[in-house]
C-alpha cells in the first residue's frame, strides 16, 4: 500500500475509535443516581461537548468519503480490471465504461470556460 493510503486508513480508524469512545463516555456520564445539581450541570456540559466532538469526527469521515469519490470520479484513481481475474464480461464492460466516463469528465474539466 502507498503511504497516503495507510495514513488515510489510520485517520479513519482513529476517528471511528474516538467516536466509539465518546459514545461510551456519554453513556457512563448519563447515569443519574441521585447526583447533586452541580454535578448534573457539569455532566450535561460534558455530554454536550462529547456530542459536538462526535459530530466533528463524523463530518471528518464524510469529508474523507467525499474526497475519495472526487478523486475516483475525476480520473486520478483508475479502475483496472486486468488486476482481478474473477471478473466476468459484464463487469469488465462496466469498468471500461466507467473509465471512459472519467476520461470525458477529466477532459471537460480541462477546457476553459470560454469553450463551453
Amino acid at each position: 500500500m502507498q503511504p497516503k493510503s495507510i495514513a488515510l486508513l489510520q485517520r479513519i480508524d482513529t476517528n471511528i475509535e474516538q467516536i466509539l469512545q465518546k459514545f461510551q463516555d456519554i453513556f457512563e456520564v448519563s447515569i443519574n443516581q441521585d447526583k447533586p445539581k452541580e454535578l448534573l450541570a457539569v455532566e450535561s456540559l460534558t455530554i454536550e461537548s462529547d456530542a459536538l466532538v462526535i459530530i466533528r469526527l463524523c463530518e471528518d469521515l464524510l469529508s474523507v468519503s467525499r474526497s475519495l469519490k472526487e478523486t475516483w470520479c475525476l480520473g486520478t484513481l483508475k479502475v483496472d480490471p486486468s488486476k482481478k481475474k474473477d471478473h466476468d464480461e459484464g463487469t469488465e464492460q462496466v469498468f471500461r465504461q466507467f473509465n471512459e466516463l472519467t476520461n470525458r469528465i477529466a477532459q471537460f474539466e480541462k477546457k476553459p470556460f470560454a469553450q463551453i
